[in-house]
């Protein structure tokens, strides 16, 4: 049995871990809040990372995740059903662990009581892909149910039954073998069980004509060792047989369980957006050539961590490979950046998107390189920090990568940031990788003010310094308005000078020292 709901073609892979660079994504983009609220469970914790890190680069995967989770949203009960389904099964073999020997017999009895107590699970599975399959429209989840129902049909589950009953051997075991030429028994043949009604003399006790019939003492501990030894043997192939299928079916429900999990986690998600009155939508995955563009885009992680709707910012305009923000302090050009990051891996996750539309080119990985505070361990500084980061991105980047830069190397002067960003920049998009950068480098912005496929954006203030946090398209600035914040925090205008005037400079030692 095949689940298939992540996947049109494989299952997804239990054991994948997020791609390099992931913790990158998780840090800079502040997902750690948006990835608790999707873990469907405590035990799941590596469920979500490990497919929304992971992006898919196949428009027509991103379009089978994006139909199974329209089903799923149409019928979230029926989602969190199957979920819960699959959590059941793996539960009810907790208790086999008692049948932990390693024998064909402990083997035997352990996988006999592990499809026991799947049996009636694999019953209610059928029925849910029955009842569920008239309103399916996806064509995983029809495909899935249609698979259960062939599959775990009336008939079948009742051989099943008969089948474990029949193998617990209620009449013991009965196996034949030949002697060889030397008068050494050869391999065991298990027999099926006799279905007739045993003779009157055999009730009685009384042995078959030609038949021979030996007693086991007490105390013979070898023998019994003996005949102990002859029915794992006569029942080892039958055993090993039977595990793998008990294993098989196990897998099933650990794989249905994991699948449905990431689908559980965007239900999850999607009610706190409704919750907070977010606006959702399924995003477009596009061309290389087509152009990035948004409308009414929130950013994730600040409404899920802020337990509140952020203001929405559009991205309108030509393709583009190198888009440059600037303007004023707490602006929202990080938010906007992150908005544009998560986004992206929603997209390729076959996720819904928190916009009133949403379309971008398909990356073959996203990164990201966000300015980051001191290192505690003091093992190097900000600015070394910050290049060791950026090699390991560089190492990582193909054509058509989807690079996020926020005020990079600002951890230096403007000259000396300038050279370091042109030069890494130049050569990223050379090879042909997109980048957003958020700087305050005015230098950086009028080293590309004239480059061709480059757009500016800047963080929109009005003339009394109130910030919208949106992001507009506009030309560099050359400030970064840091005297509205020193005005918010230091006093009036009266104390510092007029809005938008250069404070003036102390001219003796005692007004250095008084100010």
């Amino acid at each position: 049995m095949k689940v298939r709901l992540l996947f049109s073609d494989r299952e997804a892979d239990l054991d994948a871990k997020p791609a390099d660079g992931a913790d990158d994504l998780v840090a800079d983009l502040d997902l750690g809040p948006v990835l608790e609220l999707m873990q469907p469970d405590r035990r799941l914790d590596e469920l979500c990372p490990a497919v929304l890190l992971n992006p898919l680069t196949d428009p027509v995967q991103i379009a089978w995740r994006q139909h199974v989770l329209a089903d799923a949203l149409a019928d979230p009960a029926g989602m969190r059903a199957l979920f819960d389904l699959a959590g059941r099964a793996l539960e009810s073999q907790h208790s086999i662990w008692m049948y932990g020997g390693k024998t064909a017999e402990s083997l035997l009895s352990r996988s006999i009581h592990g499809l026991r107590a799947l049996l009636p699970l694999l019953r209610e599975l059928a029925a849910f892909a029955a009842n569920r399959l008239p309103y399916a429209t996806s064509a995983g989840l029809t495909e899935l149910y249609q698979r259960l129902i062939a599959e775990l049909d009336t008939a079948y589950l009742g051989e099943l039954a008969t089948l474990l009953n029949q193998l617990g051997f209620p009449q013991g075991v009965l196996s034949r073998a030949r002697l060889d030429a030397s008068g050494l028994l050869g391999s065991l043949e298990l027999l099926a069980p006799r279905r007739e009604r045993p003779p009157w003399w055999a009730v009685l006790g009384f042995g078959g004509q030609g038949r021979f019939r030996f007693t086991i003492a007490e105390r013979d501990e070898a023998g019994a060792q003996a005949l102990a030894q002859l029915r794992n043997d006569a029942i080892y192939d039958v055993a090993a047989t039977l595990g793998r299928s008990c294993e098989h079916v196990v897998g099933f429900f650990r794989q249905l369980r994991w699948e449905t999990g990431f689908y559980v986690g965007c239900l999850q998600l999607h009610d706190r957006l409704g919750d907070l009155g977010i606006t959702t939508c399924w995003p477009v995955p596009g061309t290389p050539s087509d152009a990035m563009a948004a409308v009414d885009l929130s950013c994730l992680s600040h409404a899920i961590r802020n337990a509140e709707a952020p203001v929405p910012n559009d991205l309108t305009g030509p393709r583009v490979d190198f888009a440059l923000l600037t303007g004023a302090n707490q602006g929202g050009k990080t938010t906007f950046l992150r908005s544009i990051g998560c986004a992206q891996l929603m997209l390729q996750a076959g996720m819904f998107v928190p916009a009133t539309s949403y379309r971008a080119a398909v990356a073959p990985s996203v990164h990201t390189h966000f300015r980051r505070s001191e290192d505690d361990d003091l093992a190097s500084g900000k600015l070394e920090e910050e290049l060791v980061r950026m090699s390991r991105i560089v190492d990582r980047c193909r054509p058509g990568d989807l690079l996020l830069m926020n005020e990079s190397f600002a951890s230096t002067d403007e000259v000396e940031g300038t050279y370091l960003a042109a030069d890494i920049l130049d050569a990223l998009l050379d090879h042909g990788v997109r980048v957003l950068m958020v700087t305050h480098f005015h230098r950086l912005a009028r080293h590309y003010q004239h480059r061709p496929g480059t757009v500016f954006l800047t963080a929109e203030r009005r003339e009394d310094g109130v910030r919208t946090h949106r992001v507009l398209a506009g030309s560099p600035a050359s400030t970064s308005h840091g005297m509205d914040i020193y005005r918010q925090v230091f006093g009036t205008a009266d104390a510092v000078g007029a809005p938008g005037s250069v404070p003036r400079q102390p001219t003796t030692s005692q007004e250095r020292i008084s100010a």
